[in-house]
């Protein structure tokens, strides 16, 4: 593992698991260069010409390699031995490697005591594959004992178990693929725009029907959580993607019933739920019910689990819909009040280093909603020095909307600073890719036409009726809203920097 993993690594480990990492390499003998190398990565915040001179003056020749590759067994041990109580996969995975090890010993019973208890706590927490490899392992001991103390119906009730754990772990899968396909068009192309998209959509919808229908005639209804789960997340994703936010949220408030009922279930592997948080927030800022936002923002913050990889993103998220709260009310100052007490973002450096950490689209938004504030609070050169940063990173991940977003913004914040002559060419160059695609939307064709008045003169107070009466579909209304249409044509019109280039 090369040093570009193991700096952010070390990095990202806790108190705790540092000081666990530290007792268990404490315990080593014979040469501790490997320590020197971890004390060397942690007194470094970020890889640069420091730290590599640092390496070369501490590991002279070829005596980092041997240092590098030990320091990385130790952390990764420390951290499966750290979590292994922490995390039901390993428990149950550990007690079918005891079983194995008593086996092999001679200790029949006890083996078998160690399988029926891994079952049970498979079963427990829905691990359907666990609960089939425990049978087939148990069944595999009685071959090997001759089938001592086994007869028919006991053996044909441990395949009946199998073979019901196997149909389960299947239906569950087709059905996290149908969502996760759903949900990876909702990201890509956001609500659907035509014929061909809505048909597509059908499809799955009806597929997942089939897929519901078949479950039923089998004679299992469906009861289990994961299949509940997955069921209500899909149905409020087809919602989302024919901006139906209040079928959305009508059916996230389901679903967060049974997450409530069900905690045990999903605690150790929260990603679910995050997700269920984020939609419901989304769906009450689309439909103007931010009072009730707080709530949500609250039961995100609370989740504190280390285990499970999303101690770095929730934070983040929580700060994200909590200057969203302010921002989209216009209360700028609570917002930078916010952003700079915060003890997330107090620190600059190290909050935009956390920035780059998190998922491409989840940056952006971020960044976007940051560039909002600088707007907003009067900034727009600092505004635009972020929000070139962003129109730098790569756009291939990037959902067509989101994409679209932050182009539209960089015209209209150009048009703020009166940047006349830059914008011609960045708006033909925006329409003519958008030409190409054949997906521009009614809010987008909107904004252009407005920068276009801006470009020609003919921008008018009359504009900001026809911006409170747009009619668009929830896509466009939230576009509208995310680029700050409104308050952007009131200080367009404030400033009378309305201009007609040359050669327009």
């Amino acid at each position: 593992m090369t040093i570009d993993v193991l700096h952010p690594l070390l990095h990202s480990l806790t108190k705790s698991e540092k000081r666990y990492c530290r007792l268990l390499t404490g315990s080593s003998t014979g040469d501790k260069g490997f320590l020197r190398l971890l004390d060397c990565l942690l007194s470094h915040e970020i890889m640069g010409d420091a730290l590599t001179a640092d390496l070369t003056r501490l590991f002279p020749g070829a005596t980092l390699e041997p240092a590098r590759k030990y320091l990385y067994r130790v952390v990764m041990q420390s951290l499966r031995q750290f979590e292994q109580d922490k995390r039901i996969d390993v428990r149950i995975g550990q007690l079918l490697h005891d079983s194995q090890i008593l086996y092999e010993r001679g200790l029949v019973q006890f083996s078998q005591e160690q399988l029926e208890k891994a079952q049970r706590l498979a079963e427990q927490h829905e691990r359907g594959l666990y609960v089939v490899m425990a049978a087939r392992q148990q069944a595999e001991q009685w071959v090997k004992g001759q089938f001592d103390g086994v007869d028919e119906p006991t053996l044909a009730r441990q395949h009946g178990l199998v073979r019901q754990q196997v149909e389960r772990t299947q239906t569950a899968l087709h059905h996290a693929a149908l969502y996760e396909t759903l949900l990876l068009r909702y990201r890509t192309h956001g609500t659907v725009g035509n014929a061909t998209d809505t048909r597509r959509l059908n499809d799955l919808l009806l597929e997942e029907h089939q897929l519901l229908n078949r479950q039923s005639r089998s004679g299992s209804p469906m009861r289990s959580f994961a299949m509940q789960q997955q069921h209500l997340h899909f149905q409020s994703a087809y919602f989302r993607m024919i901006g139906d936010e209040a079928g959305s949220l009508r059916v996230y408030r389901e679903l967060d019933n049974l997450f409530q009922n069900n905690p045990t279930l999903w605690s150790e592997q929260p990603l679910y739920y995050v997700q269920l948080l984020e939609g419901i927030l989304s769906d009450l800022r689309m439909l103007g019910q931010y009072e009730e936002m707080p709530y949500f923002i609250d039961r995100l913050r609370a989740i504190d689990s280390p285990t499970h990889g999303l101690h770095h993103t929730v934070p983040y998220l929580t700060l994200y819909y909590r200057l969203l709260l302010a921002i989209d009310q216009a209360r700028y100052a609570d917002a930078a009040t916010l952003l700079a007490t915060n003890s997330l973002s107090a620190d600059g450096p190290t909050f935009e280093r956390g920035l780059t950490r998190l998922a491409l689209g989840t940056r952006t938004e971020f960044d976007l909603l940051l560039v909002r504030l600088q707007v907003g609070s009067g900034h727009l050169s600092v505004a635009l020095h972020r929000l070139n940063r962003v129109l730098a990173l790569p756009a291939r991940s990037l959902p067509g909307r989101l994409y679209m977003e932050r182009q539209l913004m960089c015209l209209l914040l150009h048009a703020r600073l009166g940047n006349a002559d830059y914008l011609t060419y960045a708006l033909r160059s925006t329409e003519r890719k958008r030409k190409t695609t054949n997906r521009q939307s009614d809010g987008e064709r909107f904004i252009l036409e407005l920068l276009r008045q801006w470009l020609s003169g003919r921008l008018q107070p009359a504009v900001l009726a026809r911006i409170d009466t747009f009619s668009g579909n929830s896509a466009d209304q939230q576009l509208i809203r995310n680029l700050d249409v409104r308050a952007w044509a009131v200080a367009c019109l404030h400033t009378k920097t309305n201009m007609r280039p040359q050669g327009l």
